[in-house]
């Protein structure tokens, strides 16, 4: 599905399918996994080092992985079929 032409000033004929398709949203999606794997690493290291082995730290860890995980999953399927 094509969107509609933007009218910019300087340009004609410019519309948003020139710069957000599939390989970009792709990109920005490798791009924002990488960086929530650096920080859910650190975060999942805190709370395994800090939290004296609770059991409440081995439920938030497994809830945060799961939805994660379904998360990006959902995102992936989204955007191949964009």
């Amino acid at each position: 599905m094509d969107l509609p032409p933007i009218e910019v000033p300087g340009f004609h004929n410019v519309s948003l399918s020139l710069f957000i398709n599939t390989p970009v949203l792709l990109l920005i999606l490798l791009v924002f996994f990488i960086f929530y794997i650096i920080v859910s690493s650190v975060l999942i290291y805190h709370w395994s080092a800090y939290g004296m082995k609770n059991h409440g730290i081995l439920v938030g860890k497994t809830l945060f992985i799961l939805v994660s995980i379904f998360l990006f999953c959902v995102s992936f399927l989204a955007i191949s079929y964009f």
